[in-house]
């Protein structure tokens, strides 16, 4: 099995010294946002799967060298400017997640992915809100 979460940590320790994080065990690791407007990022190695999770979304990967490459870029994408994790509240109350990036050449943001949970308020008036992390350049 790789060692995903070594590999991670020490990429932040030598490369972004600024950007806080823990090692949970060795297949677990969270690395923190560094104010409210942003999203913990939560990083599990499995035999078969990695899982990145950005705040309640998440994402699997193959547990291979494409899936490691895969999971390092979102990962860059979820800690950087380039991605933001749009949620939908009823009722003060989250129920869908969408991880966008941002295409630099057109300056639009394009949907990674979406998880939801049912929500039979659907009278209820939803919001959004937009959490982004500003802890690295990518």
């Amino acid at each position: 099995m790789n060692d995903l979460i070594k590999l991670i940590s020490e990429q932040l320790e030598e490369r972004y010294p600024e950007v806080e994080f823990r090692i949970v065990n060795k297949y677990e690791m969270k690395i923190l946002p560094k104010d409210d407007n942003g999203f913990e990022i939560f990083i599990q190695q499995g035999e078969r799967e990695n899982t990145v999770h950005f705040g309640a979304w998440h994402f699997h990967f193959n547990n291979d060298e494409d899936g490691i490459n895969e999971l390092l870029d979102y990962l860059g994408f979820g800690m950087s400017t380039l991605g933001r994790l749009k949620v939908y509240l009823r009722s003060g109350e989250e129920y869908k997640w969408t991880f966008e990036i941002k295409n630099v050449d057109d300056g639009n943001w394009y949907p990674a992915g979406t998880m939801s949970l049912m929500n039979f308020k659907f009278w209820e008036k939803t919001i959004l809100k937009y959490y982004q992390n500003d802890l690295i350049e990518f």
